[in-house]
């Protein structure tokens, strides 16, 4: 019975290890921020506009006229 706990532990973390690539390889990334304010598109395929504020995205708009 020990040995089969060890098993299933191992395999269990076996299959933990196998899945974080695979996750993190879906995840969405989040655009570089070069500039003050970047123009992406969107996850629709419109463009929006983002303030970025030290290297990081703060926030996202539609941009205006």
């Amino acid at each position: 019975m020990r040995l089969f706990a060890l098993i299933l532990v191992f395999l269990l973390g076996a299959a933990l290890l196998l899945a974080v690539p695979v996750i993190a390889h879906r995840a969405p990334r989040s655009p570089d921020c070069t500039g003050r304010l970047m123009t992406f598109a969107g996850p629709h395929g419109q463009a929006v506009q983002c303030v970025c504020f030290a290297g990081t995205l703060s926030t996202c708009f539609d941009p205006g006229p």
